[in-house]
């Protein structure tokens, strides 16, 4: 599997805009054999869903941050290069999500759906999650562990973590207005779990 299939299509392009078409044809390239080293490595715990969101989501970024460390850059400009290819991809599903956002009834059917989401895309197998409420004004849940949490950790980059978050927030708001999206804290900035609230405007 290559990058280009992931939800990163464009790093390849973004790595020659933003180290040149020599260095930037190394980088991406770095990155790609970084990434199917870690396709290797995984254990996906017989889980479809974890599979994706490791193939297509988690160790794309994990392969280009270590690509970019590797040539000796500090950790916050690292940090900064994969923030932009992660805020482009969650700007995308952002844009997904503001069809939803315009719908009439979108709180409703946003409720009726949410609880079926979560129980095929983010399994007991990586995710620990505790419900408060489904009601008609709010929607909250707690994610206690979560795999892209572990993993970071286990591949010794838990501030890649919060970058990942982040994508939550840009995605989210394009539910509004019909749906606002809030957040105390998450597993990544030292909360005890990443609460998720899905209020109606």
């Amino acid at each position: 599997m290559t990058i280009h299939e992931t939800t990163f299509p464009f790093l390849e392009n973004d790595c020659t805009q933003q180290f040149g078409p020599e260095k930037g044809r190394v980088m991406f390239q770095r990155t790609q054999d970084i990434y199917e080293e870690f396709l290797k490595q995984t254990d996906d715990r017989s889980s479809d869903a974890i599979r994706i969101h490791c193939q297509y989501k988690l160790f794309p970024i994990m392969a280009y941050y270590r690509a970019i460390r590797a040539e000796g850059m500090p950790q916050e400009t690292a940090l900064d290069y994969v923030r932009k290819e992660t805020h482009k991809a969650a700007g995308i599903q952002k844009e997904d999500m503001n069809q939803l956002g315009r719908m009439p009834f979108a709180y409703t059917l946003y409720r009726l759906g949410v609880k079926k989401h979560l129980k095929k895309n983010f399994p007991t197998e990586g995710w620990t999650t505790e419900w408060i409420r489904c009601d008609r004004k709010e929607i909250e849940f707690h994610f206690h562990s979560c795999i892209y949490w572990e993993l970071t950790n286990a591949y010794h980059c838990p501030e890649l973590c919060c970058v990942f978050c982040e994508n939550d927030d840009i995605a989210f708001s394009g539910l509004l207005p019909k749906i606002r999206f809030a957040r105390a804290g998450t597993l990544a900035n030292g909360a005890p779990c990443c609460d998720f609230h899905f209020i109606k405007a």
